[in-house]
């Protein structure tokens, strides 16, 4: 946060760390009439994952079902009678007691969806004591639920997991996980076996939901629309990563997960082990990550996944963890060449060819693992183990628990990883993150000014990157943040007329506090502290010709990377006033 008396000379402040997203929104605190909210906008999907305050993934969540708890009116019904108005899970009157009137008596509910998915309901025993769920689709996965006992039954139809959780109050949440086309979903009392036949007898039900994903999130409501919660396509994205306890407001550029199955490990190609769905908790706070477990086969003990992807430069990331008591503690990522990554000690390994490899810790015994292959020109990913750094991943297994994985991800054509892209059936792309329009004519002095911002990019890749005060269109603006291959630039236009101020180099993933003071023969640029460039021979701009911020040269050539503050000023400030704004 800057000092009060630099917050009071501001025209324009923006803090991530005060701010808040919705709406297609990001807010200024200063003005606070509007004008200096930017508006924000990403795609159409619920692609884009952010890093939350207390460390976790988080994602765009959406419950896929309409008329998710409107059973009376909105299901169809077989051999079933339905009472709204009951006691239910949540201390609301918001539950149906369903009864059955027949043999295999049912509550339907329409819905098209496909790929990895879970589908969740409470329930609580009336005189059955079971519940049966059920999707129609391909095999018609089906779970049985004991709802006196609280215990699982029959799994069938092809089903990856069921999961039962005790609420409270006899209550309970039961789900079943799958991977198919499904056309509906049913809910059938049942006697705690599962048995149909009965022609009488009811159960408790509340709040069904069907969402992508190995595991059931909170409950979303939903009506005559689906429901839709967290990280949507119009949130911007304030960002904790790597521990930060202040966020940054993440903007990244359109990227691509190649990897049809991010999560769902069971349907890669498995060698020398076993895959166990659902083992222990992710780095997004939900318990949907894979055990991986060695055989003793003298083997590849590995799990593999092919894509679409043939450009050279790919990039792939997984998150990976040590398992309790495990023997040997070398993940392997193997595109062609092999890296190593020693996941008790996260440390870096061997590689082979020209790979380049890194680590992050995300928590709790949890790294993301990195690995890009400037020369590769296949999609496909071998995950596995070794039992050493360089040591072969053809050895003699030791028959125990390895390593936990998730979220796996491959992008193609890049040369640096970007925010988790989750796919649960089908490659995903993430659209880019556009940011801009804040402020009119009257929150700048076209005169003299400074534009500041404490920013960092995502990587030091020689990308064009611009935040800006512009009129709109390419013909006057004063920017800053133009990244060249380690060299922070200010790009200066005044009526269609370029000049630039130049840092020397400067390694851009870090964060910089840089300011651009603008003013008849007096332009400077600074940087952490320093004046780095200066020029004192431009003239001015014409009055109110400077009518918003971007991140951004008017919405063209975005800016990607991490911006914690941005500030305007409707004067040029003193040097030791710039010093002690842009000190570190």
């Amino acid at each position: 946060m800057p000092t009060e008396s630099f917050f009071t000379q501001s025209s324009l402040a923006y803090i991530a760390s005060a701010g808040a997203g919705k709406d297609g929104k990001s807010y200024s605190i200063k003005p606070t009439d509007g004008t200096g909210d930017f508006t924000f906008s990403r795609g159409s999907n619920l692609a884009a994952t952010r890093v939350g305050a207390d460390g976790l993934i988080e994602k765009g969540r959406e419950n896929l079902l309409d008329y998710s708890n409107g059973f009376f009116l909105w299901w169809s019904k077989s051999a079933t009678t339905i009472t709204d108005g009951q006691s239910g899970y949540d201390g609301s009157n918001d539950a149906s007691l369903l009864g059955k009137t027949a043999a295999a008596g049912a509550v339907t509910r329409s819905i098209s969806a496909s790929g990895v998915q879970t589908f969740s309901v409470y329930a609580k025993k009336g005189s059955l004591n079971g519940m049966a769920i059920q999707v129609i689709g391909g095999s018609n996965p089906s779970a049985v639920f004991d709802l006196e006992n609280g215990v699982l039954g029959i799994l069938a139809g092809g089903a990856i997991k069921s999961a039962i959780q005790t609420i409270g109050n006899g209550w309970y949440r039961c789900s079943l996980v799958f991977n198919q086309s499904i056309s509906s979903v049913r809910i059938y009392p049942t006697l705690a076996n599962g048995d149909t036949s009965g022609t009488s007898g009811n159960i408790f039900i509340q709040d069904a939901q069907v969402e992508v994903g190995l595991v059931s999130t909170e409950y979303i409501e939903s009506g005559a629309t689906t429901g839709t919660a967290g990280i949507l396509e119009d949130t911007p994205r304030f960002d904790y990563s790597n521990g930060a306890s202040c966020p940054s407001l993440l903007l990244e550029p359109s990227r691509t997960n190649a990897f049809a199955h991010s999560e769902y490990f069971g349907s890669w190609n498995l060698s020398g082990g076993t895959l166990t769905a659902n083992s222990t908790t992710s780095p997004e706070g939900l318990k949907n990550a894979y055990l991986y477990t060695e055989d003793t086969s003298t083997n590849y003990h590995r799990f593999a996944i092919t894509a679409s992807a043939t450009n050279s430069n790919k990039v792939f990331t997984v998150y990976a963890k040590l398992a309790n008591g495990a023997v040997n503690k070398f993940l392997t990522l193997d595109n062609g060449p092999t890296a190593w990554f020693d996941l008790e000690n996260g440390t870096i390994g061997s590689t082979q060819g020209s790979v380049v490899i890194s680590m992050e810790f995300v928590g709790n015994g949890w790294y993301r693992c990195i690995y890009h292959n400037p020369a590769s020109s296949n999609g496909g990913l071998f995950i596995g183990i070794a039992p050493s750094n360089n040591g072969l991943g053809n050895h003699t297994g030791s028959g125990q628990p390895a390593f936990y994985a998730f979220g796996a991800q491959c992008e193609d054509n890049v040369v640096y990883p970007t925010s988790y892209i989750p796919t649960y059936g089908t490659s995903v792309t993430r659209a880019a993150d556009v940011c801009g329009d804040a402020g009119d004519a009257n929150t700048f002095n076209s005169t003299e000014g400074v534009l500041y911002a404490e920013i960092a990019a995502l990587a030091d890749d020689g990308t064009n990157r611009y935040i800006s005060i512009n009129d709109g269109n390419p013909t006057n603006l004063v920017s800053i943040a133009f990244f060249n291959n380690s060299d922070i630039r200010a790009r200066i236009v005044i009526g269609g007329t370029t000049t630039y101020l130049s840092s020397g180099v400067i390694t851009q993933t870090e964060t910089l506090k840089i300011a651009l003071k603008y003013k008849l023969n007096d332009y400077a640029l600074w940087v952490n502290g320093v004046e780095v460039d200066s020029n004192i021979s431009l003239g001015v701009f014409a009055p109110n010709t400077l009518t918003r911020v971007d991140f951004g040269r008017y919405i063209i050539n975005d800016f990607y990377g991490k911006t914690k503050q941005v500030l305007t000023f409707n004067t040029a400030l003193s040097d030791a006033d710039l010093t002690a704004l842009t000190t570190i």
